[in-house]
């Protein structure tokens, strides 16, 4: 079976939001590292500097929304790919990633765990509510790692190649 889409060019974004997701990422790191240095004591562990600008921490909410904008852009491509528009256009409001994953034929536990995870922490970013739950509290920095793990899966299951 032909889908007529694959025969013509697509053009997308894909991979500018995966590089703005890894270089984000980067960027966090490179904030979070600058900013701690041994303890003077010679004791176990970092002293943190405080960062009054939350470098680290804006890179990492941008690091989460556009690791979910990439996730997006590439189930649409790959459902409208292997399963054409019209199967894309049936399921995308009434599956979540991990629904359009296993459509894809994606069954892998942890990769299905962290579309989870990300899918939750995007959407208290994106939808913030202002209110704090005293059960859980999440930390930017380790859902930003949670995240571009998440991406290095994907771009191995689906063996995707974005450094051309």
């Amino acid at each position: 079976m032909t889908n007529k889409t694959s025969q013509q060019p697509i053009f997308s974004h894909v991979k500018v939001y995966y590089e703005v997701a890894k270089d984000s990422y980067d960027s966090m790191i490179y904030h979070l590292e600058s900013n701690r240095r041994p303890k003077i004591d010679g004791g176990v562990g970092w002293t943190i500097k405080f960062d009054p600008e939350r470098k680290s921490f804006k890179k990492a909410l941008i690091t989460i929304v556009f690791t979910g904008v990439f996730l997006e852009a590439l189930l649409h491509l790959l459902i409208v790919k292997h399963k054409g528009i019209k199967v894309f256009k049936e399921i995308d409001k009434k599956k979540n990633y991990e629904g359009k994953l296993e459509l894809l034929g994606c069954e892998d536990p942890e990769i299905l765990g962290l579309c989870k995870n990300l899918r939750e922490a995007r959407r208290e970013i994106v939808h913030e509510k202002a209110h704090l739950d005293d059960e859980f509290f999440r930390d930017a920095q380790d859902e930003a790692k949670k995240a571009i793990i998440l991406v290095n899966k994907l771009i191995t299951f689906f063996s995707l190649n974005f450094d051309k």
